[in-house]
């Protein structure tokens, strides 16, 4: 596939989502796991792979044991979020040509001398993908 044939490159894409349960259970020792793990695939391999710019995702941690302030809240920082949506940085995400088509598409050996966990972020170290600045 070329990248002219992808009819959604440059556009912007976000998950936005509520949870039923708290943060700290889709952290790295929470009982769902680390939410950063669960969103790799959609972000990287759907959203990404189809040509979107792929923004930090709005995620609403549990908003039904939520008080009706925090709700408030959850809506307020949304909704001043959305007034600058078209000024956020999209993550970045390894290149093609990082890895080799020889190989089944492994990373090359000289990239994964170089790589961190968090090399999909732009950063040496893991960042929480699930943080935006508002």
């Amino acid at each position: 596939m070329q990248v002219t044939d992808i009819c959604l490159l440059d556009k912007k894409a976000m998950l936005s989502f509520t949870t039923g349960s708290q943060q700290s259970m889709f952290s790295a020792n929470g009982i769902h796991g680390d939410m950063n793990v669960t969103l790799w695939p959609l972000q990287n391999g759907i959203l990404h792979y189809c040509g979107f710019q792929v923004l930090d995702p709005q995620i609403f941690w549990a908003p039904s044991s939520a008080t009706c302030e925090a709700r408030k809240s959850m809506l307020d920082e949304w909704r001043t979020r959305l007034d600058k949506l078209f000024d956020e940085k999209p993550f970045s995400f390894p290149p093609m040509d990082f890895f080799e088509k020889e190989t089944g598409f492994l990373l090359k050996p000289d990239v994964a001398e170089k790589l961190t966990v968090g090399l999909h972020l732009g950063k040496p170290l893991p960042c929480n993908q699930m943080k935006h600045e508002v």
